[in-house]
């Protein structure tokens, strides 16, 4: 395999960062160790405080990687964007500036898919350490998953949950280009997930290697205490698949296929997330446009939200009774559409 950049590279890595001085340069040499060498590396500084530059100089002169930002903290998932858009390799993969990748990553990822011309993303299981790098156990739940998985197949287990660790994962770059339009939300937690909806939503193939390729590094601290950002992981867990699916819904048979049977169940449930978020006093305005859009088409709204819960307290009593019969029978209690309920999460 080539350990040289072509003068169009056929991979693009990106790295959107924030205050990672003290983990880049382990990501770094474990990119400068893969097998593969045609890459590009894009490392985006999303306002770090704590010298990033100076972290990332011994890499500046090897001409694969590149150094770019803005001074003003914007946030990971604007910074991705802004990568997604600088990328020029046939395929795309983004690591976190916390992560590392073992030599053979990009090798095995790239034998996969170019073998594959129906799939557009593999992925796979990761070891997973803590803030000091060593291994700890693995405390994500564990599919069943088969080798490949067709598009409409992955589209429904994709609407239950988001099963692909992004590290793990290498992209058809060209589908990408083509679905950046409909990225628009600007989601804190779940950007991966809704980009990972818009890819299978076209038909084409999900593929999985269960050998690890990766560390994933979890932080000890954890954020899920606040009640503010607790509440926007609840509200986007039933955001992400009713506003991915209803923007995929143009894109294939497949995708307008699924919005049909499931586009009143996934808006039924989020509202009666909204009525729990409205009680305790965290439901925000944009959450309820982003889901009045989706539902109703653009700009339509939901006009009055007890209203739009009266009109629609039928469905939220049959999708909820569907949801906890699906529960029963589920290894654990999936993020987003349980009734679907694939064999995969059993």
């Amino acid at each position: 395999m080539t350990n040289t950049m072509s003068a169009v590279p056929l991979i693009s890595i990106l790295v959107p960062t924030y205050n990672a001085t003290s983990y880049l340069p382990q990501l770094c040499r474990s990119l400068q160790a893969q097998t593969f060498g045609d890459f590009e590396a894009l490392v985006f500084d999303d306002g770090s405080t704590d010298n990033l530059a100076e972290a990332f100089s011994p890499f500046a002169k090897d001409p694969r990687f590149q150094l770019a930002g803005w001074k003003q903290n914007q946030g990971l998932n604007a910074a991705w964007r802004e990568l997604l858009k600088k990328m020029r390799g046939k395929f795309w993969a983004s690591p976190g500036a916390d992560d590392e990748w073992f030599p053979e990553f990009l090798e095995r990822r790239l034998a996969l898919l170019e073998a594959n011309p129906k799939a557009v993303i593999v992925h796979g299981a990761p070891r997973t350490i803590g803030e000091s790098g060593r291994e700890i156990p693995n405390p994500f739940p564990e599919f069943n998953l088969p080798a490949r998985m067709d598009g409409r197949r992955a589209l429904g287990v994709l609407l239950q949950h988001n099963i692909i660790n992004q590290p793990s994962a290498l992209v058809r770059a060209d589908v990408t280009r083509n679905l950046l339009s409909q990225f628009r939300h600007d989601w804190k937690y779940a950007p991966d997930w809704h980009l990972w909806l818009l890819h299978v939503a076209g038909g084409l193939d999900l593929l999985w290697d269960g050998t690890p390729l990766h560390r994933y590094r979890i932080h000890e601290r954890s954020l899920s205490f606040d009640p503010a950002r607790s509440a926007t992981r609840r509200a986007e867990s039933r955001l992400v698949p009713l506003c991915a699916l209803s923007a995929a819904a143009g894109l294939s048979p497949v995708a307008a296929s699924h919005w049909n049977q499931w586009r009143k169940t996934l808006y039924d449930l989020w509202l009666l997330r909204a009525l729990r978020l409205r009680l305790q006093g965290l439901l925000k305005d944009d959450w309820l446009r982003a889901a009045g859009d989706a539902y109703h088409g653009a700009n339509g709204g939901c006009g009055n939200f007890f209203l739009e819960l009266l009109k629609h307290a039928p469905g939220i009593a049959a999708a909820v009774l569907k949801e906890r019969r699906a529960w029963k029978v589920q290894s654990f209690r999936v993020s987003g559409l349980a009734q679907i309920n694939d064999p995969v999460f059993r």
